[in-house]
């Protein structure tokens, strides 16, 4: 028996002795794998968003190119959100009869766009050079709904020359709402871009001057919006030339701003956590739940802020995280301000009294 218990013994000391050895490589491997693993997300990150620009871009291509007219290349450099207005380069190339050469014209040309700022009909005189304009259009759309914001703009234009008179244009289609929540924040604007597009060009204006046909070049590409865009009308015939624009937050836009709000949400919920325990069992300092609080409250101001392109404070987003997480550390402030009062309020009592008394006598 003693012999088997000895053999017994020694082979647990072999197995504890590997056992030790090999759990600490088993985490070692874990380590690895784990590192790995954040390497590739990494680098996978990085080769999703290395052509980010082309997920979000628009290339919009209207009624090609045409023997007599005017080719219209059209650029969005800017979008203003708080003003609802964006900003375009038009440039124009010409071709065919009403052309002297690409860049002159060989008739009194006038071009009409539905701008809300500076001009909207501009003249150029026959054996000119025609020179790039810039215009600044309205836009459709509710911030309060970021980062998934919806917006929508209509670019209308139309090119004339002196000629007979024209038929008057037929009134010009509405992009109606795709959805009910669309239509309660978007009817008001729509109907102003509608009315607005509609007053490009009255019966008096095609009665002295005849349109001349155009073809458009458009594109749209801002870091932070995702653009697409559609003619509005099948027509090509159709005097006016019309194009619906569309454009919301881009994809990396809203994960960076849902990223942002569940962080500033962990931390309030994780200092809650920090102050509820040290105020329930009572020994721990309040000292370190009370700075960490203290920072919290102006450090998340400047951490909303980072999301890029939010609105002021009052977006729907700052009700689903920013506000409670403020709320929740003031709260935390203030309780470990009291904690830290009441743990350090001196105590009387009678005993005390009574010694102090007898020491007297």
């Amino acid at each position: 028996m003693n012999k088997k218990s000895t053999i017994i013994n020694r082979l647990n000391d072999k197995f504890n002795v590997i056992r030790e050895v090999a759990l600490p490589r088993r985490l070692s491997w874990g380590r690895i794998l784990f590192i790995l693993l954040i390497i590739f997300l990494y680098v996978g990150v990085l080769f999703y968003n290395l052509n980010e620009s082309d997920r979000r871009s628009l290339k919009l291509n209207q009624n090609g190119q045409i023997a007599d007219g005017v080719h219209l290349m059209l650029e969005v450099i800017s979008v203003d959100v708080p003003h609802k207005q964006i900003k375009a380069r038009m440039q124009m190339r010409l071709s065919g009869n009403v052309a002297k050469d690409e860049f002159t014209p060989a008739v009194n040309l006038r071009f009409l766009v539905n701008t809300v700022q500076g001009q909207q009909r501009y003249e150029f005189p026959r054996g000119e050079r025609l020179i790039p304009i810039e215009g600044t259009f309205a836009m459709a759309g509710e911030q309060n709904r970021y980062p998934f914001d919806k917006y929508e703009a209509i670019f209308a234009f139309l090119a004339t020359k002196p000629g007979h008179a024209a038929k008057p244009l037929p009134p010009p289609p509405v992009a109606k709402p795709k959805d009910k929540v669309d239509k309660i924040y978007n009817e008001k604007d729509a109907l102003a871009l509608q009315s607005h597009y509609e007053k490009l060009v009255g019966i008096s204006e095609l009665t002295k001057h005849a349109p001349v046909p155009i073809s458009l070049d458009m594109k749209a590409s801002i870091p932070g919006f995702k653009f697409t865009g559609e003619s509005v009308s099948s027509n090509t015939k159709e005097e006016v030339t019309r194009i619906q624009l569309n454009l919301q937050r881009a994809q990396n836009v809203i994960v960076a701003s849902i990223g942002i709000q569940l962080m500033m949400l962990m931390l309030a919920l994780s200092i809650l956590a920090m102050v509820m325990y040290g105020t329930i069992h009572g020994k721990e300092s309040a000292l370190i739940p009370l700075s960490i609080s203290a920072t919290l409250i102006f450090g998340l101001p400047a951490l909303r802020d980072t999301q890029p392109g939010i609105p002021p404070l009052g977006a729907f987003s700052d009700y689903v995280s920013y506000l409670w997480a403020e709320a929740i550390v003031v709260i935390c402030t203030i309780i470990s301000i009291w904690t830290w009062i009441s743990r350090h309020r001196p105590k009387r009592t009678s005993s005390t009294a009574k010694n102090v008394d007898v020491v007297a006598d």
